[in-house]
């Protein structure tokens, strides 16, 4: 690393292992822990049981509260967004804990592999999210953050959002293996095999090498890598065309809409919606900042 780097160190888990001695450990290198809970137990054991095949839903609590106990390493709550699941319940069960931030994911999905719907012909996951944006917003007392709904609230304003699945800002992230590899995002592993990898390793090639790599070019060039429907889009400085694990299709590459196209369209239009009635908005917002 350039001298007068700061390096920051977060930590994603299931929480279940989580310890004093471990915490000491986090502690002695400030590394912030993030720990991913879907819900209640009955929400979270849906996709997360043990290798058991028992509820891994208790051990997770127990690793959030021996976090709490420490909340300058508590960096917050993921939760993948399961249909099935109680939008209002799985967002006041999550924010019970306090977190500072909670993270909804949407399930990786390509055209290809499309995620799952009741309706295919309704936006079932924008209106799962608009249903805890509501819930949200209803209850002042909370303090927590909702990553993807303060970037649409932020994106709409002319602000630059704060994660990549949103906006057209070129990400200035990569992922470095536990062996030194070099990767893109890691999350292209759900779009095919070898989707991340470029060649590269810390002990051969600087970090400016990866960031000019080919299969990083969707990601350096904003609108112009983006499909003709989501140029012409009103909400693309929002969506940004998706996140671009969400793009793929083998036939036309990561040139398509999201997959979550509808979605984050009634989304969009709803956290709008929501704060013009509040006098706010947002267009004129974007450009007095622009």
């Amino acid at each position: 690393m350039p001298s007068g780097t700061q390096v920051r160190y977060e930590l994603q888990t299931n929480g279940t292992l989580l310890s004093d001695a471990w915490l000491d450990l986090f502690e002695q290198y400030e590394v912030a822990v993030g720990v991913s809970l879907d819900g209640p137990p009955r929400a979270n054991d849906r996709h997360r049981l043990s290798h058991a095949g028992r509820s891994s839903a208790a051990s997770a609590v127990r690793g959030i509260e021996l976090l709490r106990s420490r909340p300058q390493l508590f960096a917050g709550l993921l939760a993948v967004v399961d249909l099935a699941n109680d939008p209002a319940e799985v967002h006041d069960y999550l924010a019970a804990f306090a977190p500072p931030v909670i993270d909804f994911g949407l399930p990786h999905a390509t055209h290809d592999d499309p995620p799952h719907r009741g309706d295919p012909s309704v936006p079932e996951y924008g209106l799962w999210m608009s249903k805890v944006y509501d819930t949200w917003l209803a209850q002042p007392e909370h303090r927590h953050s909702v990553r993807m709904l303060e970037d649409i609230v932020a994106l709409s304003s002319g602000v630059r959002g704060s994660v990549e699945t949103l906006g057209l800002a070129p990400p200035t992230s990569v992922v470095i293996e536990s062996d030194g590899s070099i990767e893109g995002v890691d999350t292209l592993r759900s779009v095919q095999e070898g989707a991340s990898w470029l060649g590269l390793d810390v002990f051969q090639h600087s970090f400016d090498e990866a960031m000019l790599h080919p299969k990083l070019r969707n990601r350096q060039h904003g609108l112009h890598a983006l499909a003709g429907k989501c140029r012409n889009c009103p909400f693309v400085n929002v969506c940004g065309g998706g996140y671009l694990p969400h793009r793929f299709s083998a036939a036309d590459g990561y040139r398509n809409p999201s997959v979550y196209c509808a979605d984050l369209e009634y989304l969009i239009r709803h956290v709008q919606g929501s704060l013009r009635q509040h006098g706010w908005d947002p267009y004129a917002q974007a450009t007095s900042s622009s």
